[in-house]
């Protein structure tokens, strides 16, 4: 019984102490669910981004703990990981980039985090081709109605139809990220500061 006593003495003064070290060198823990909100410094061309590449970018808004003091301040060093690409066709879909942070630069020591994953879209190719060959086909109708009648309403629609998908097909816009793009994460795991 006397050495049961001695063991949880000893456990409750490690933990003590361990709690004395942790007040004594500022350690903080921000809880899973944590805002952390980002800026971009450099622009991001879907085109040529791929899965593993670092984005730099700053923290945006201060980040603080449960008493309101500041455990990540703005402007601190943040660095994004592409997660993923998905590119659209010609014809259809959008270009999307998928980020998360992977660390974060805070009083000259840099901590991994983990946090969910932002999407960015760019246009819908598909809207933008619809109105292209309706377009077309409208103008070919009112061109060929003027120099052909009927008929040629007929045939001016198709072959404008025609002519606006071949200016859909080679006309595709691409996501562009720019730099000072805000994105908006949470800290997907706790982390110890």
């Amino acid at each position: 019984m006397k050495f049961i006593v001695q063991y949880i003495e000893i456990t409750l003064l490690l933990i003590g102490c361990s709690l004395i070290r942790s007040e004594a060198y500022g350690v903080e823990i921000l809880p899973a669910g944590t805002a952390v909100n980002v800026r971009t410094t450099q622009a991001v061309a879907a085109e040529s981004s791929e899965a593993g590449m670092h984005v730099a970018a700053v923290v945006d808004d201060p980040v603080t703990n449960g008493a309101g003091e500041v455990v990540i301040p703005r402007g601190a060093s943040a660095i994004l990981e592409i997660v993923r690409t998905e590119e659209s066709s010609n014809m259809k879909g959008r270009d999307r980039v998928f980020f998360k942070v992977l660390s974060l630069h805070v009083n000259g020591r840099t901590y991994a985090v983990s946090t969910n994953q932002v999407e960015v879209k760019g246009p819908s190719e598909g809207k933008r081709a619809t109105r292209k060959i309706v377009g077309g086909g409208g103008i070919g109708a009112a061109v060929g109605g003027i120099f052909g009648g009927g008929t040629g309403a007929a045939i001016g629609a198709i072959a404008g139809g025609t002519t606006g998908a071949v200016v859909a097909g080679s006309g595709k816009t691409r996501l562009n990220v720019p730099a000072e793009t805000r994105m908006h994460f949470r800290l997907a795991a706790s982390v110890q500061m």
